[in-house]
């Protein structure tokens, strides 16, 4: 998403937050976050293939860890999960490692699911609720849940319409569309997630227990940034130098709030 708003083909994303925090972190100077979508935090499954060796988090460190490409939140995540579990540094000398697992970029979900059964890779991190279907089919294997400590999607904007007067009418009408979708959750909202996604009625129960949608789509947390800055920071995908708040935000759209 943050490559289709440099080429200018999306004026407005919802992307994942550490997406878009790590992208701004290394130079990408294209977009600026305006806005929060789902302030809650977006839960990963850790699968593996069934016939896999690895059968907990625990051996997964210096395996091949299939992703969708370079920066993505399926990349992002494995080193969060790396840094939980202490690979990313050296326990003897407490030197910092760059190189707790190996990555192979596969583009795309079934990509990565295929991966895992044909032995290319060891691992792969998904949304959980997407990967679902695919562990009660016995496609894949989930052998762990990791959740970060920030909220799941945010909005981003190209910076050639940060000042464009249907930006807040955008924020505005998916504003009223979220609270009226969780409105119905109970009933035309399950249906309409069994319909185009075609979920089990129990998993789009259980999923609606997870998601919140931000009261103000316009809110940006301070602390929320601050937390994935620092925890990029140590888990080694961004650098010592941090971005500014006004570098990550445009604070003409979007509002700081704690």
């Amino acid at each position: 998403m943050t490559a289709k708003l440099e080429d200018k083909s999306l004026d407005v994303a919802i992307a994942l937050t550490e997406g878009l925090v790590a992208g701004i972190s290394k130079g990408q100077d294209w977009y600026k976050i305006i806005g929060t979508y789902v302030d809650a935090p977006l839960c990963w499954a850790i699968s593996t293939g069934q016939e896999s060796r690895h059968h907990s988090v625990d051996s997964l460190h210096k395996s091949n860890c299939g992703i969708s490409r370079y920066g993505s939140g399926s990349q992002i995540m494995a080193y969060v999960l790396a840094d939980q579990q202490g690979w990313l540094n050296n326990k003897k000398t407490g030197e910092h490692s760059d190189a707790p697992m190996n990555f192979t970029v596969l583009n795309n979900f079934k990509a990565m699911r295929d991966s895992v059964n044909d032995g290319s890779t060891d691992f792969f991190m998904w949304e959980l609720f997407t990967t679902k279907p695919y562990h009660d089919s016995k496609e894949v294997r989930c052998i762990g849940k990791i959740t970060p400590p920030w909220p799941a999607f945010m909005f981003a904007a190209h910076v050639d319409v940060l000042d464009a007067p249907e930006l807040p009418r955008v924020l505005n009408a998916i504003q009223k569309a979220t609270t009226l979708f969780m409105e119905q959750k109970e009933d035309e909202s399950v249906k309409h997630i069994i319909r185009i996604l075609d979920y089990q009625e129990e998993d789009v129960h259980n999923w609606f227990k997870t998601v919140h949608y931000a009261p103000d789509h316009t809110g940006i947390s301070r602390r929320a940034i601050q937390v994935t800055l620092s925890t990029l920071q140590k888990a080694g995908v961004i650098g010592e130098k941090v971005p500014s708040m006004d570098d990550l935000c445009y604070l003409k759209v979007g509002q700081l709030i704690e």
